[in-house]
């Protein structure tokens, strides 16, 4: 019988910062290269390959020191020697969005190129759970084989060979994801470090080999196993070959290979197995619930806020206005765009984005995003300027009559970035050269008829202009800010308006537009509107009737806080601690109403223990103000909600609660191309008494017939409480003193001690969780409008560039510049369990001579099928389609 081979493949899993800062670790990582490089340019000494942790980042990294090593790197990936990529950055897959994770392989697929060679391993080593999607996403780019090392059976424990008790699958199996999509994967069931430090003493490599291989073998499937030799920062072992040869006469029966993945792989399709299959999100839940690390998703709330703030501005501002703007014959910006996503994708590895670092690790990450974000919203402002400048206003002006404009005039044009034609309120900033009698002027919309506003005068105010060919312009103007419903603004387009002076002609009168009512009395606020009654009683609790549904939602709006004595990775109550929460306890009502949106501010004051002593709270306790400012608007179907603080409280966690009383069984969430249903209650061996989990945007209950849905700006751990309500919980802030893991860290910064605010809306619906996906995602990505001047131009006052026909729960994620020539790309994704059809119009497609479909990595795999200016599409379920543009008219 021929020996079992055992794959031994050194790396070192490269943290770019975490428990050090950035430029500690990277002393340490220019060390580690220049000798991975010396070993394997020796060659005889037995190290063959060297695994570079899945990521091109540290290659960069190591380069803006070594420059001059370049060339070194290049033939040793080239030779097959050193392997990297194919992500730039080893990021955390649930607090990422899906274009951010497709963005991380483009850019490090393509650098990994120039170095010599990607390798097509989807590595996921140290993710805290893993996606629905992922198989999608690989095999999107031609990968087809994956390697985790969380979510399914509990790990080792740190620096051990030791596997769990309860082995769930074995260390191969095939990953489908909803879609169907298949990769074989490894599953790390002994970690990434179970053949690191590997003896060279015969007694000692004979005592090791039988605890590895015992270890590996009751996982395993086929006769090759894996060993990974190395861990976190782990410097290279030289002498590796040595201790290969001493595992090789001490143990007879198995053949130890210095090895790399590819080599692994291959080997295991040769001999396959009757290998199980695993599909879906990976998230632990089949594990006592106390080493997921799901928590990670409230450690330092505001970082998971900016980065929102950032993915959002890229993905449904800059790429997609940037890129129509290049279409009309503006200079598109690649070099910006790509430096700033760089900048966010270096915010995403997980020990960063979940907030489990030192603090001086978060820090650097603040200036970060705000360089990213200094880079995104000028980029983003020029596009839309750009655009409105396009847009031919005189013809608005003309079709109101000529001998209405009585003096100035301001052209408004609001853009919508999402796929379906939508109407909500806006606020537009208009300088005008002189002050004006607002009551004097109306707004009106392309076709000349009047709409309803508010305005504000705010005075005067100074800038200055860059022009593009003289030196700076100072300015000083009157500022007014607008507010007004938008009417029907077309899918990623625009509809423009018009303010001006009355015209001597009569006006139309203003449309019937009912503004909500506000009424506070003594301890109690109602808020109303056509489709929604908002009662607010003197704690601050909330009423809600859904007036399409008539269902009524009682209690909504508690806030809870309790003590913990976790840490940065996991939330731990506190002993023998009281649940503090509104409940029962006056709050101050004030209307703060203005125009067409009805508002309440209510203010809680509440005494709560100072911070934790050993495992308990703290007898001494402060005061905590906290506002929440409930929004309505005409016409709308939602309940926003603002809360500030500023949190002077340590070591606890702060939480708003809405009990349902929706019976359900599940709870809906969005994840990165996709919603996933996961169990409210828990596998029989979870012994956590808490079953937070993580979103993108929103989560929901259902019960088939009506829902209520949470959408949230970058607060992403929810959690719905086994209390005989189904009591949905949204995590505000979590704030704690350590990092945890393997030493003590003190990390004061994570007691997020300052001014904190969080946005979220209550979303009462009928039917699933269909019809809530489009209003969190209004809720998320409010219509921007710019003021422009009178003049013509090549654009209509109301455009589409890209509507999608069909379903809701089809979504357009991406429309950007095709990395590669001058096309744009498209992105849409199936979000139901059904088959959907799908039909894309707009001006691109009028425009374009070729459509086309292509793979994630933007490689055409076919025409796309076309019925005159539209392109059809038929979407199975949860699938992800690109299509893509060439040969557009200007």
């Amino acid at each position: 019988m021929d020996n079992k081979t055992v794959h031994i493949i050194s790396h070192s899993h490269w943290d770019r910062e975490w428990y050090m800062p950035f430029e500690k670790f990277r002393i340490r990582l220019v060390q580690l290269i220049d000798r991975v490089m010396e070993l394997l340019e020796t060659g005889g000494n037995g190290f063959e390959y060297f695994h570079m942790d899945g990521h091109v980042l540290p290659i960069d990294d190591y380069l803006e020191i070594r420059p001059e090593q370049e060339s070194r790197i290049r033939k040793l990936v080239e030779a097959g020697k050193l392997f990297v990529g194919p992500w730039y950055v080893l990021q955390d897959a649930f607090l990422t969005s899906g274009e951010a994770q497709i963005r991380n392989l483009q850019i490090g697929m393509r650098r990994a190129e120039q170095l010599g060679g990607v390798a097509k391993i989807g590595y996921y080593p140290d993710t805290f759970g893993n996606i629905s999607q992922t198989a999608q996403l690989l095999r999107g780019f031609g990968i087809d084989a994956a390697v985790f090392g969380r979510g399914i059976n509990a790990i080792a424990e740190n620096n051990t060979v030791v596997a769990d008790a309860i082995d769930r699958y074995p260390s191969e199996l095939w990953w489908e994801a909803p879609d169907g999509s298949k990769v074989l994967s490894v599953f790390l069931a002994n970690w990434y470090h179970n053949g690191m430090e590997l003896p060279t003493d015969p007694e000692e490599a004979r005592e090791r080999a039988e605890v590895m291989l015992a270890n590996v073998e009751r996982v395993a499937t086929t006769r090759h196993l894996l060993l990974m030799n190395g861990c976190d920062h782990q410097p290279v072992q030289a002498n590796v070959g040595q201790a290969i040869d001493e595992l090789n006469r001490v143990r007879s029966g198995y053949s130890f290979v210095h090895s790399h993945f590819p080599h692994y792989f291959e080997a295991l399709r040769s001999t396959p197995a009757e290998w199980p299959t695993v599909t879906g999100e990976l998230i632990g839940e089949y594990t006592t619930g106390w080493g997921t690390l799901v928590n990670t998703a409230s450690a330092r709330m505001h970082l998971k806020q900016w980065n929102v703030r950032l993915q959002t501005e890229m993905e449904r501002w800059v790429e997609p206005f940037t890129a129509i703007a290049g279409l009309l014959g503006g200079t598109y910006p690649e070099a910006f765009v790509r430096h700033a996503w760089k900048l966010l994708l270096q915010n995403h590895p997980h020990d960063s984005i979940c907030g489990c670092s030192v603090d001086e690790v978060h820090e650097e990450m603040l200036t970060r995003y705000r360089k990213a974000w200094q880079i995104a919203e000028s980029l983003s402002g020029k596009a839309l300027a750009s655009l409105a400048t396009a847009v031919d206003t005189a013809s608005m002006l003309a079709s109101a009559g000529a001998e209405r404009a009585k003096g100035a005039a301001f052209p408004i044009v609001v853009f919508n970035p999402l796929g379906w034609e939508r109407s909500e309120w806006v606020t537009a900033e208009v300088d005008v050269e002189e002050e004006i009698q607002t009551d004097q002027w109306v707004l009106l919309d392309s076709t000349g008829d009047p709409v309803p506003y508010d305005s504000e005068d705010r005075g005067w105010v100074h800038g200055f202009t860059l022009p593009d060919d003289k030196f700076r312009i100072p300015w000083k103007k009157r500022r007014y800010i607008l507010r007004f419903p938008t009417g029907n603004v077309p899918a990623v387009g625009h509809r423009s308006l018009i303010w001006l002076e009355k015209p001597t002609t009569p006006v139309p009168a203003w449309p019937q537009q009912k503004r909500p009512t506000c009424t506070v009395s003594g301890s109690s606020a109602l808020l109303e509107n056509a489709f929604l009654r908002i009662e607010v009683g003197g704690d601050g609790r909330v009423r809600l009737t859904d007036k399409e549904t008539g269902r009524v939602f009682e209690d909504l709006l508690i806030l809870e806080d309790t003590g913990d004595i976790g840490n940065e990775y996991m939330y731990v109550a506190a002993q023998e601690a009281e649940t503090v929460t509104t409940a029962g306890r006056p709050a101050q009502l004030e209307n703060i109403s203005t125009g067409f949106t009805a508002s309440v501010r209510l203010v809680h004051t509440l005494e709560l223990p100072a911070e934790r002593e050993g495992m308990k709270r703290s007898g001494q306790t402060k005061l905590q103000k906290i506002e929440i400012e409930l929004h309505l608007e005409a016409e709308a179907r939602r309940l926003d909600v603002e809360v500030r603080l500023d949190n002077q409280i340590k070591d606890h966690r702060l939480r708003v609660l809405f009990p349902s009383d929706l019976r359900a069984d599940s709870v809906y969430a969005d994840a990165p191309f996709d919603v996933v249903e996961r169990i409210i209650e828990p596998w029989s061996g979870w012994t956590n008494p808490a079953r937070s989990e993580r979103m993108q945007s929103f989560f929901e209950l259902t019960d088939g017939s009506v829902g209520l849905a949470i959408a949230a700006e970058g607060l992403p751990e929810y959690e719905v409480l086994r209390d005989g309500r189904n009591t949905m919980a949204l995590t505000l802030l979590r704030c704690v003193g350590e990092l945890g893991d393997w030493n003590y860290f003190p990390t004061p910064g994570a007691q997020c001690i300052g001014p904190f605010t969080a946005r979220f809306a209550i979303v009462p619906h009928r039917g699933d969780y269909r019809f809530a996906l489009r209003e969190a995602q209004a809720f998320n990505v409010p219509m921007r409008a710019v003021s422009t001047s009178i003049h013509g131009g090549s654009l209509s006052p109301e455009l589409s560039w890209a509507t999608v026909e069909g379903d809701p729960s089809v979504q357009l994620t991406a429309l950007k510049k095709a990395d590669f020539g001058d096309g744009l790309t498209l992105r849409l994704v199936n979000l139901s369990t059904e088959e959907q059809h799908v039909r894309m119009t707009g001006e691109l497609f009028e425009r374009s001579r070729v459509t086309s479909e292509a793979n994630l990595s933007e490689q055409i795999i076919g025409p796309a099928n076309r019925e005159n200016n539209a392109v059809c599409l038929t979407l199975p379920v949860k699938k992800i389609a690109t299509v893509m543009t060439k040969g557009l008219i200007q």
